[in-house]
């Protein structure tokens, strides 16, 4: 198991609002990557798949428009 926490933040949509990525926990060949992402308008944190969680975009980073 390895937990990443990224230097820098990156913002997301997700099925609970919008977030951004606090820490990125991969547990293995065998399993889906866990996002925790803390929720800008509640505060919570919650863990999502890749599947569930969208980048936003970011110009200083070369990211237009959502992937």
């Amino acid at each position: 198991m390895i937990i990443f926490e990224p230097s820098n933040r990156v913002e997301v949509k997700t099925p609970k609002g919008d977030g951004f990525i606090w820490l990125v926990t991969d547990y293995g060949h065998e399993t889906d990557t866990l996002y925790t992402i803390i929720i800008d308008d509640t505060g919570e944190m919650w863990q999502f798949a890749h599947k569930d969680i969208i980048v936003k975009s970011n110009i200083t980073f070369g990211r237009h428009g959502y992937y």
